[in-house]
This record gives C-alpha cells, sequence and structure tokens, in this order.
C-alpha cells in the first residue's frame, strides 16, 4: 500500500510541473502576441536585446545665414587714363618714383604729380613776350583814357576802342601762352599706377598723343556676367540695402551694405586658396550685353594694399538674403523621389525588461525622419530655414539604410549633448556658402 501512494505521489508531481510548465508557455505567448515579426510568427526580443544601427551625429543650432549667388569675371580698374600732352614738343626729362628713379610701369603716382615736362623755353618766352604785351597795353590803355576824358578832341572815341581791344587782345595771348607753359608739364589726374609708358626722355611727341597709361587701382571692380533669372534677386537686394541706409533704425551695419565676397582662383605654393575677400556690389546694369544676353554687374573692391591686378580670375559669391537658417552638413541629407530628407536623433524612454518583468526605464535613443519642405543647395551645406523647425541633432553618417523610429547607438555621443557649439559648426564655413544657390526649394 505504501508503494502505490508513492508511485501515485510521483504521478502528482508530475502532473503539477507539467501544468505550471504550460502556464509558464502560455503566459509567455500571451505577453509576446501583438510584439512579432509578421513574416515569421516569431515574438520579437526585448528591446534591450535588439541591434541597434551605429551612426555619426552632428550638433546644429539656427544662426544668421547667407544666401548667395556665385558668378566668376575678370577683375578690371576702376578708371583707365590715357594721357598725353595738349601741345607738341621734346621730352624734356620723366617724373621719378620714390626711389629717384624715372617713372616706369607698375610705379605709384599721386594726384597732381609729375609724369614728364617737355622743353619749355620757347613756351615761357612767348609768356615773357605776352606779358610785355599787356604791360604796354595797359600803359596805352591809361594814357588814351586821360585824353579820352578831357574831350578836346585829342582822342576819338574809335581810337579810344582801339586801345581798349588792344588790351584785351594782350591778355588772352597772355591766358594762351600761360597755358601752353603749364601744359608743357604733364601730371597724373589721380591716385594710381602706371600702366604703360610710351616715351623716353629726348624724345620728341605730338599733341595729344598718349604717352602714359594710368589705371585708378586704389579700388577695384570685379564684373561677374549674371542670367535674367537672378537680376530680379540681385536688384530686390540692392533696394533693401538702399532702403536700410536711409533708416537709421537699422542697427545691423550688414543689413546696410550689399556684401559680396571675392575668391581668387590662383593657389599658393602649397595650393591652398587666398582668403576670402569682403567687397561690395557697386552696380548693376540696365540693359543686358547684346552678345551674351547677361547683365553685367559691378562689384567694388577695396585695393588699397595693392596686392590685386587688373585682369585677375575671380569669383564673386553676392549675399542676396540673410535669414534664420540652420546649415545642415550636405552628407546629412537624402533626395530620393524628388523629396528632400535627414534624420535626427532624440532620446525615448523606454521599458527595460528581465525576464518577464519590468524592472525600469532607460532612455534610449531614436532616428526620427524630418521631410525638408523648403532648403537652398550651397555646396558643402543644405541651408534649412529655422522658422517653424525645430532640428536635434542630425545623423551624417549611417543614414542609408535607417528608418523612422529605429534605434540607433551613437558613436560620438558629445555631439548629442552640445558639448562644444564649435564643435556644432566645424565641418562648415564660417562666414559666406562655397557655391552658388538655386532659389528656395
Amino acid at each position: 500500500m505504501t508503494e502505490v501512494a508513492k508511485k501515485v505521489g510521483q504521478y502528482v508531481v508530475l502532473i503539477v510541473i507539467t501544468v505550471f510548465a504550460c502556464g509558464v508557455m502560455w503566459y509567455v505567448s500571451s505577453r509576446g502576441a501583438g510584439v512579432h515579426d509578421e513574416g515569421a510568427g516569431v515574438a520579437r526580443p526585448a528591446v534591450a536585446a535588439r541591434s541597434k544601427a551605429l551612426v555619426s551625429v552632428a550638433a546644429i543650432r539656427p544662426e544668421v545665414t547667407e544666401l548667395t549667388v556665385k558668378q566668376s569675371g575678370k577683375i578690371r580698374a576702376w578708371e583707365d587714363y590715357s594721357l598725353g600732352f595738349e601741345t607738341a614738343g621734346r621730352v624734356l626729362e620723366l617724373g621719378l618714383n620714390d626711389r629717384g628713379e624715372p617713372l616706369d610701369e607698375g610705379d605709384q603716382v599721386q594726384a597732381g604729380q609729375m609724369l614728364a615736362r617737355l622743353d619749355d623755353r620757347i613756351y615761357a618766352a612767348r609768356r615773357a613776350e605776352a606779358v610785355a604785351n599787356l604791360e604796354q597795353a595797359a600803359s596805352d590803355l591809361r594814357r588814351d583814357r586821360r585824353l579820352f576824358e578831357q574831350g578836346r578832341g585829342a582822342l576819338t572815341e574809335a581810337e579810344y576802342q582801339d586801345t581798349l581791344t588792344r588790351q584785351a587782345v594782350a591778355k588772352a595771348q597772355l591766358e594762351v601762352a600761360t597755358k601752353n607753359l603749364e601744359d608743357s608739364v604733364l601730371v597724373s589726374p589721380v591716385n594710381g599706377t602706371i600702366s604703360r609708358r610710351m616715351i623716353e626722355a629726348g624724345e620728341s611727341v605730338a599733341a595729344h598723343s598718349t604717352v602714359f597709361e594710368v589705371v585708378e587701382n586704389d579700388n577695384l571692380l570685379l564684373v561677374v556676367d549674371v542670367p535674367e533669372s537672378r537680376v530680379r534677386e540681385l536688384e530686390a537686394r540692392m533696394r533693401e540695402v538702399r532702403q536700410a541706409s536711409s533708416d537709421n533704425r537699422t542697427t545691423d551695419p550688414e543689413e546696410k551694405v550689399f556684401r559680396a565676397r571675392v575668391h581668387l582662383e590662383g593657389r599658393d605654393a602649397f595650393g591652398n586658396r587666398p582668403p576670402a575677400i569682403d567687397a561690395e556690389v557697386h552696380q548693376i546694369a540696365q540693359v543686358a550685353d547684346d552678345r551674351t544676353k547677361l547683365f553685367e554687374v559691378e562689384v567694388r573692391i577695396d585695393n588699397s594694399e595693392r596686392l590685386l591686378r587688373p585682369g585677375m580670375v575671380a569669383t564673386a559669391e553676392l549675399v542676396t538674403k540673410r535669414i534664420l537658417a540652420y546649415r545642415v552638413p550636405d552628407v546629412a541629407v537624402m533626395f530620393r523621389g524628388g523629396a528632400a530628407f535627414l534624420f535626427t536623433v532624440r532620446e525615448e524612454p523606454t521599458p527595460v525588461e528581465a525576464l518577464f518583468w519590468q524592472v525600469g526605464q532607460a532612455d534610449l535613443r531614436v532616428a526620427n525622419r524630418v521631410d525638408l519642405d523648403q532648403w537652398v543647395d550651397q555646396g558643402e551645406a543644405i541651408i534649412v530655414p529655422a522658422e517653424n523647425l525645430e532640428l536635434r541633432p542630425v545623423v551624417t553618417r549611417g543614414q542609408q539604410r535607417l528608418t523612422d523610429g529605429q534605434f540607433v547607438r551613437v558613436v560620438n555621443p558629445d555631439a548629442l549633448h552640445g558639448a562644444s557649439d564649435a564643435d556644432a559648426t566645424a565641418s562648415l564655413p564660417a562666414r559666406g556658402p562655397a557655391v552658388a544657390s538655386p532659389e528656395v526649394k
């Protein structure tokens, strides 16, 4: 009887264990219901056990950003002067440069500085003769005036008028002789640089023939050709600048200047480009060129250091608008099916499970897709207006296979918390975009 009871007890224990195991299996399957792989019908693993995509992020923040139109052209002198003598003669001497040497091409000259002088002995003699004639005419006029005023018939009115005429002619001859003497010295009308010299001391020159060419290059002009599609945008900016200049309430100095940034095409011995030059749009042509059908835009460049030369090739970035926007690295934005979008990373509270129980919550990082309605391609960056848009740190690597809501692992977590504002924009140009922009998309 004891052995029977023992066997019955064993069966009961096995039944209890079996029932308990079935209950555990039912509990596990019920918890996995609704969170499963639809294709295979298998429950998904816990969040902590799921694989996470590795991504790299960059912190960005809204800042005043410039939209530009980029065009190339050639640098020209502000003004060109072709200078010659008003009178003919033989060149007696040339002016001297700062080194005490005769002026030559490339020498700088100041307004009023002598460039060359003719042999003026003949002109000086003619002026001395004109002075003597004028003094004689003045003496005759004084004598004839006394006689005419006596009224005794010693001098007729016609004779008195002849004396007046001779004095006027002598005065005019003195003025001509004085001008010819002054014209024997050629002076520079402006501060500039000699670009060509066509004479030597001792040579004879004809009147009005060009002997010097001087360029005014304290300021230079970069002339670029702009298509019709962008002229209205530039003209609108020019009017905004003029309005801001007349409005004393405008405190931002950049709003009062039609800013342009000039980049020279050459490179130094190490392959580096010269730094950008701050310039200003001077004038927009009112009529298109007959040959190219493009509009010339003149950009004024300060050349007080005389480092630039007319004829250089350069590229100008014309700042057409300044807006509050995000400068997103171009690698962060993807284009598919005509749509532009990017991924940001946010921290999302997620329950943590151990076996079958929730033991707490953890902030896991989740990818969030952001579709871009407006954007401007600036080459190294995509400009996204900040109005009604807030962008968290954007994914710059690993975003090609991301999906919205996917858990990610960030390889540079410092960027998530904005550890350094400089790091946020270190890969972007500080001022002035690098490539011409299309219209805002």
